[in-house]
């Protein structure tokens, strides 16, 4: 491919992928010249960042799984469904005008010749960080295991638009009973916990086959894998920094310094199914791919706030879990004419991208007073949930003549064009969880925040109550659309001998 390719690129196969052992995509493209890995999941491609790169599935484009990102995150595509990863590093009429760093198109399998059937396992093994007592972890649901969250972070109310502050529950019995029946719906765990982690498991099966009948031959192909690795750092640092109010200094001072324990457990499932029909001259394609990812992670840090004057000490807890999920189809035809000289090449495919973060908890409690508080200097406990939903639409059709040029030699002329419609959906909701006078914080542990006896009510007038951020307006919510629309046409062709030339035109319309 990279010999006969007029563009600039490179890639890696499945086959130099199962020789290297990566388990995903993430860990196999940083294996090509001059790409990069940031955050483990997402291509730099020569140094620039993910604004700069774009990514394909099958050459079709699929939305993000980042609302602050252009780049797709690669570290949900498991190695066994892939057929292979190419880089374009330079552009051509044909390809999407959207990047200049590199575009990446993952290709997923396609339809083996002969029959195929394949079954991996795998175990890995880190000795500081499994079967490690000091983990840090937290109850989550009972399908954490498959990569989704059965309900256990759900929002304590369903009505959304109806959720009374503590100012209208005072004389207001109707107001009184909704608001401490959401109070008492808030999962009470806040804590981090020591726990024995596990070690990383995988396991992955794959199968196909070509029949022929008649004078057609008829294709599936079949791949499932699962994954499920722990990571555990003994010594996490978060640290923010700023520019001192004196302007005739220019040294950087601590802000925030956050040091201490993060333990992480990430869940990979995918699944791949596809179905082809060949004749002679056409070829019919439909493939269904879902990929599904839960990471639920649990960090304790010692902090330390030095900001605006304000120096105290703090024991912090973070709490959180975010789920991935992408669903694409894809259907495909290729047809040929006029001894193949004429081929036409069109595509259709509906995307799906769902990312949410349930219930992220962050909880600190001052450590450097004279006991234990919660207070506005230190930070408001927080409960936050974050959903983004994404549908992508997008078709494309590709027609390709195939001459002789003037001096005998091999030319194409391409042409085509494409839509693609995207509609996004993002909202944040987030509550603070105040502990008022009447909660006595006797230690360290944020758990005894939500207990029962320390909830606002009749009891308590002093208690813990929650004060929601998204009423009555929301300002972390949007809804938006885009709309690309492009034609292209080039000419690839050998002017002279030991030269060829590509001379193409693209042309873009693009509204968000």
């Amino acid at each position: 491919m990279k010999k006969k390719s007029a563009n600039v690129i490179d890639g890696i196969s499945a086959e130099t992928i199962d020789q290297t052992g990566d388990g995903n995509a993430a860990e196999a493209i940083k294996r090509v010249t001059g790409v990069s890995i940031q955050e483990e999941k997402y291509v730099y491609v020569r140094g620039l960042g993910d604004r700069y790169t774009q990514t394909t599935l099958n050459g079709i484009s699929v939305p993000g799984l980042d609302p602050n990102r252009n780049a797709l995150q690669m570290d949900i595509f498991p190695t066994n469904i892939l057929s292979n990863m190419i880089v374009s590093k330079s552009f051509s009429a044909e390809l999407p005008a959207n990047f200049t760093g590199g575009l990446v198109n993952i290709r997923t399998k396609d339809f083996p010749t002969k029959k195929t059937f394949r079954i991996s396992a795998g175990a890995g093994y880190t000795p500081s960080m499994h079967f490690n007592d000091s983990y840090l972890a937290y109850d989550g649901g009972n399908t954490d295991f498959l990569g989704f969250d059965d309900g256990t972070r759900s929002l304590p109310t369903k009505n959304t638009d109806d959720v009374p502050f503590q100012a209208e529950a005072i004389g207001n019995p109707d107001k009184a009973k909704s608001f401490k029946t959401i109070l008492k719906n808030f999962n009470k765990n806040m804590a981090a916990k020591r726990n024995a982690s596990f070690m990383d498991v995988s396991l992955g099966l794959s199968a196909g086959n070509q029949m022929k009948r008649n004078d057609l031959k008829i294709g599936y192909n079949v791949a499932l894998s699962y994954e499920n690795t722990t990571t555990f750092y003994n010594e996490v640092e978060y640290n923010f920094y700023g520019k001192p109010d004196d302007r005739s200094k220019y040294e950087l001072e601590a802000r925030e310094l956050q040091q201490g324990s993060l333990g992480k457990n990430n869940v990979v499932l995918a699944g791949l199914g596809g179905l082809a029909i060949k004749s002679q001259k056409s070829k019919y394609s439909l493939d269904v791919l879902h990929l599904q990812n839960g990471e639920s992670s649990a960090g304790l840090y010692n902090y330390t706030g030095a900001n605006q004057g304000a120096n105290f000490q703090a024991k912090q807890h973070n709490l959180e879990y975010e789920q991935r999920s992408l669903t694409n189809a894809l259907l495909n035809g290729i047809h040929s004419f006029n001894r193949e000289a004429w081929e036409i090449e069109w595509k259709l495919s509906p995307t799906l991208s769902i990312v949410k973060s349930p219930d992220t908890r962050y909880s600190r409690i001052r450590t450097d007073g004279p006991g234990y508080s919660i207070g506005s200097e230190a930070g408001i406990p927080k409960r936050i949930w974050r959903d983004l939903h994404e549908m992508n639409y997008q078709g494309k059709v590709d027609v390709k003549r195939s001459y002789t040029f003037f001096n005998d030699t091999e030319a194409k002329f391409k042409f085509g064009g494409s839509y693609t419609y995207k509609q996004r959906d993002y909202e944040i909701k987030a509550f603070d969880i105040v502990p008022q006078s009447g909660v006595d914080i006797t230690g360290t542990n944020p758990d005894q925040i939500l207990k029962d006896e320390n909830l606002w009510g009749e009891e308590n007038p002093n208690g813990t109550i929650y004060s929601p951020n998204f009423i009555p307006n929301n300002p972390n919510k949007y809804s938006s659309n885009s709309n690309r629309a492009s034609l292209y046409a080039s000419n690839e062709f050998v002017p002279f001998t030991n030269m060829t030339a590509t001379l193409g035109l693209r042309a873009e319309l693009y509204r968000l």
